[in-house]
């Protein structure tokens, strides 16, 4: 392969013996799996040749790396959408040219129905999962965690939807789970759904665009698997099928959005969802298995946090968390709206920390309506 190689940034996951290096944003579905030797090779290649690498490496350890084995690595880097060749590029923006006419169902007849009348039938079971009755939402935090997981949890949010008057448009603000080129992104397209489409809200979206510091519409590639949006809207479009959508991803806390969604929301009403999960504990996660301390201090977290959000304190909700021990993924979505969030009192609906049996972790849910 000749001159200086380009990389992707690689998603990592280790694995027992080594590592699997991925496409972040699933358009390349094969992973490879690489040594710790090869995870190094594949640190020195951005920039170099292969003879480069090779004198890198001799350099620094005194070893001939035969050039045979990094044409290799690099044909499987190939292969795996992370090397960037003419081949590579021309099939990302292919897929990146398609989402920017419809964001289409990924999760349809695994997570929810694909039918509407399925569908249908699952929301009503959903609500039926909750008991209780729900409050009218000005916001609503909801989960995006797999529903079957915690179906009362998603059932609360429905009693609360059933309270809340049809809103011209929704606010539907969820956690990047892939790379943003900014802080935060939209996509400005349809979002399919059992329901049929979720409309964007084109002017809501340019009004705020002109109001921030960066370009809002910078990664339509990060929104193609992003279940923190497709697995709300689901339950939001079957409850509300006119309303528009400004479907918003925040991978870093962004000051910025949450004024310039203050000022759009003047002149663009609506209902702001935020669409996060609380605690994520266990070895999925970087912890022992789960035990009952653990439990209990991962529900300690989630309840304290949201507690505190619907005291209308957010800034004491996150100074509750301190250095997020037990990672709730809501932190950097409510840390970029605190202006919204600020003296709004509201209640907590519902909260479940659910186990995942097979790798003894588990992930916390929770329903709030301010």
């Amino acid at each position: 392969m000749e001159g200086k190689l380009r990389l992707r940034e690689p998603q990592i996951t280790p694995i027992e013996g080594g590592f699997l290096v991925s496409d972040p944003y699933g358009v390349y579905e094969k992973p490879l799996a690489l040594t710790e030797g090869g995870l190094f090779l594949l640190s020195l290649m951005e920039g170099r040749t292969l003879e480069e690498v090779q004198e890198e490496v001799f350099k620094r350890h005194g070893v001939l790396v035969p050039k045979k084995e990094l044409e290799d690595l690099a044909k499987a880097l190939e292969e795996a959408g992370l090397l960037l060749t003419e081949k590579v590029e021309a099939r990302l923006k292919e897929e990146e040219e398609k989402l920017k006419r419809e964001r289409p169902m990924r999760l349809a007849g695994l997570s929810y129905p694909e039918g509407e009348r399925e569908a249908r039938a699952f929301l009503e079971a959903f609500r039926a999962s909750y008991p209780g009755e729900g409050e009218e939402a000005r916001v609503l935090l909801m989960p995006h965690l797999e529903p079957s997981r915690v179906p009362e949890v998603y059932g609360a949010a429905l009693a609360a939807l059933e309270k809340t008057p049809p809103p011209e448009r929704i606010y539907l603000v969820g956690v990047a789970h892939r790379p943003l080129k900014e802080k935060a992104a939209a996509l400005p397209v349809p979002f399919q759904t059992p329901f049929g489409p979720a409309l964007p809200d084109l002017p809501a979206l340019q009004a705020l665009d002109a109001l921030l510091p960066f370009e809002l519409f910078n990664t339509p590639l990060a929104f193609r698997e992003e279940h923190s949006l497709e697995l709300p809207l689901f339950f939001l479009k079957g409850r509300f099928p006119e309303a528009r959508v400004l479907p918003l991803l925040v991978a870093r806390r962004s000051p910025e959005l949450g004024e310039a969604l203050k000022v759009v929301l003047r002149d663009f009403p609506g209902l702001l969802v935020l669409a996060v999960d609380l605690s994520h504990v266990g070895p999925r996660f970087g912890d022992t298995p789960l035990t009952r301390t653990l439990a209990e201090e991962a529900r300690r977290r989630d309840l304290g946090f949201l507690e505190r959000l619907a005291e209308g304190e957010p800034e004491a909700a996150l100074a509750f968390l301190g250095a997020n021990p037990t990672r709730i993924d809501g932190v950097e979505v409510v840390a970029s709206l605190l202006p919204l969030l600020r003296e709004r009192k509201g209640k907590v609906l519902a909260h479940r920390l659910d186990l995942e049996a097979p790798t003894l972790s588990a992930v916390g849910a929770g329903t709030l309506v301010l």
